[in-house]
């Protein structure tokens, strides 16, 4: 009996074993496919293929979309890939997973060098290609797209109080010592380049507890429905203009630039120059105007992001019909 029990278990064992070797060599199956799906190389055409990226914003899907029409019109085999964040993105180009993607010059400045932000455009981008030109990173020539902050308020506030840019709007806090509401995300709240920035350049002191931190995606309609008097968020924000809001000018340099430029893999660069001369056609047609009115068609109107990216390109003469 305890024989009969001895090979049952050992049988047992034996499949175990089996079992076990099948999985090691699945995972290795696996991690093998996956590293395959990572190739830069299309397997039937033997072409490479050039990877874009992008984060999560509707101005960034767009930006990438109207990058891969156009070199897919140049012949090249795309593949777009979409991040959650900037850290992921910014990590993917570094690794060389992706050739191509559009960056903030802020941004790389802020978040990427360490270093404090530059708030002269033309300066701050100088150096942020600069130091990206160490790491193997190139950026091609910056549009004038700028994705920075702004104060949104109703049209019926500007004019009742005569207030059209933030001068004014700190005169009128100041003059009346009026207690306004107002409104940012979380984040506007701890950054170097953000209320602590307004506070100073504005010489206000606008308490933290004067200010209600909402959701970004709230803070437009927090404005048009009067919960809030201001609300501190993207200028980029479509539903600005779907409300019928204003944004007040800064007629002082509160916000550092973040203009929108693609950045590069220098290897790819050399080796497909041709990429870099169509991708720089794009950013000289990019206005902050122009992005806007992109988004709004995608956000608001919810039309296609392809469709929208592609009649960009061929109204602006950058493909042919």
């Amino acid at each position: 009996m305890n024989s009969c029990l001895y090979k049952v278990c050992r049988v047992f064992v034996m499949l175990l074993c089996c079992l076990f070797l099948l999985s090691c060599n699945d995972s290795r199956s696996i991690e093998s496919t996956e590293k395959e799906n990572q190739t830069k190389t299309d397997q039937t055409s033997g072409k490479h293929v050039i990877q874009i990226g992008s984060k999560s914003l509707t101005e960034q899907y767009l930006l990438m979309k109207m990058t891969a029409l156009l070199l897919k019109n140049e012949g090249f085999i795309v593949k777009e890939i979409r991040f959650l964040d900037s850290p992921s993105i910014r990590q993917a180009v570094e690794q060389g997973f992706i050739d191509i993607y559009w960056e903030y010059t802020n941004t790389a400045r802020m978040y990427y060098h360490k270093k404090s932000p530059v708030y002269n455009g033309n300066q701050l981008y100088q150096l942020v290609k600069e130091e990206d030109a160490k790491r193997g990173i190139t950026w091609l020539n910056r549009s004038d797209f700028n994705s920075s902050w702004g104060l949104m308020v109703t049209r019926t506030f500007m004019e009742k109080h005569h207030i059209y840019t933030i001068s004014d709007l700190m005169k009128y806090i100041q003059r009346d010592e009026k207690k306004i509401k107002i409104a940012t995300n979380e984040e506007f709240l701890i950054r170097e380049d953000g209320f602590k920035r307004l506070n100073e350049v504005y010489h206000v002191d606008l308490e933290k507890e004067d200010v209600i931190a909402l959701d970004s995606k709230i803070l437009p309609l927090a404005v048009k429905e009067g919960r809030v008097d201001v609300a501190v968020g993207m200028e980029t924000d479509s539903r600005i203009q779907e409300y019928g809001l204003g944004v007040l000018k800064e007629d002082k340099v509160v916000f550092p630039p973040y203009h929108a430029a693609p950045i590069m893999l220098t290897k790819t660069m050399i080796d497909y120059p041709i990429i870099s001369k169509k991708i720089n056609l794009l950013s000289a047609k990019l206005t902050n105007e122009k992005i806007h009115h992109l988004i709004y068609q995608v956000d608001i109107l919810h039309q296609d992001v392809s469709k929208v990216a592609y009649d960009f390109l061929v109204t602006n003469e950058l493909i042919q019909k």
